[in-house]
């Protein structure tokens, strides 16, 4: 994603794939965050998240991965993100290779 034009093309291909993939309001996660190729998705289902990430691939042809919380909490664009009951908290993120130089 590096090429300049990298972010116009990605928005413009996957919006129609995210469109069709939501036809079907069963596969509509209660949050769905896209920003360029990167996806936070929030169910209470895995067999919905798994259901929506076959989907997205076959409608697509791209590859999805799937990094799942532990222990309430989960890396999205390096910001950790701690689920609560019924809210998100974010904090910043350092990675461990950080020298505070």
């Amino acid at each position: 994603m590096g090429w300049p034009l990298g972010v116009l093309f990605a928005q413009a291909y996957v919006s129609p794939v995210e469109e069709t993939t939501f036809l079907s309001s069963e596969l509509e996660p209660k949050i769905y965050c896209r920003y360029i190729d990167d996806i936070f998705v929030c169910t209470h289902y895995r067999k919905l998240l798994e259901r929506l990430r076959l989907s997205l691939q076959e409608i697509s042809g791209l590859n999805f991965t799937v990094g799942m919380n532990t222990n309430g909490q989960l890396s999205f664009l390096d910001v950790p993100v701690e689920s609560t009951s019924n809210k998100f908290i974010t904090s910043v993120y350092c990675k461990p290779t950080l020298t505070n130089e």
